[in-house]
């Protein structure tokens, strides 16, 4: 008789839980649902946070002593050796500076094609800088494509940023 009793006890607890898992399940989904949610605010909040951090160190680049320098350096020396038809530049300290400088606008058109920084915002900051920068730039690159014997401009992107931002303020007006 004991038997029977704890049968029929554990046959109303068994039929108890089955009448409330439906429902345990469906709470869980939700909780889970609103924690998935969260988690997905929580990363877009941190990728918005490593965005506006990349935006101010390119700004401080940009904005440095340095990189005036090194620009002017570049104006000197495309002036100075395209002129002469580049003799005396080739692997010099001028020509990997000149090369160098570059790579700073080469690295700024890759975040934006990475969409790590927003090419509206590139352009309204450094204005038409990079359009005149690639313009003087243009023909060492042309110099460097033939004395290597390349079809692919090794600069592209930064080519590509200031045609983009040329088109940018060119819609403006």
């Amino acid at each position: 008789m004991a038997l029977a009793i704890d049968l029929s006890q554990a046959s109303t607890i068994l039929s108890f839980i089955s009448s409330i898992a439906p429902i345990a399940l469906i709470f869980t989904a939700f909780f889970v649902i609103l924690q998935l949610r969260q988690t997905a605010k929580l990363i877009a909040a941190q990728i918005r946070q490593t965005q506006s951090n990349v935006a101010f160190s390119v700004v401080e680049k940009i904005t440095h002593e340095s990189f005036a320098r090194r620009r002017s350096r570049m104006y000197e020396n495309v002036k100075k050796y395209s002129h002469v038809n580049w003799q005396g530049f080739d692997d010099t300290t001028d020509d990997f500076e000149t090369r160098n400088f570059a790579h700073t606008y080469e690295l700024l058109g890759q975040l934006v094609k990475d969409k790590i920084v927003d090419l509206a915002t590139l352009e309204r900051a450094l204005r038409l800088t990079v359009v005149y920068d690639w313009d003087m730039y243009a023909p060492f690159a042309k110099h460097f494509m033939e004395r290597h014997n390349l079809d692919v401009n090794p600069w592209e992107t930064f080519e590509w940023l200031a045609e983009e931002t040329r088109k940018f303020y060119a819609g403006a007006n």
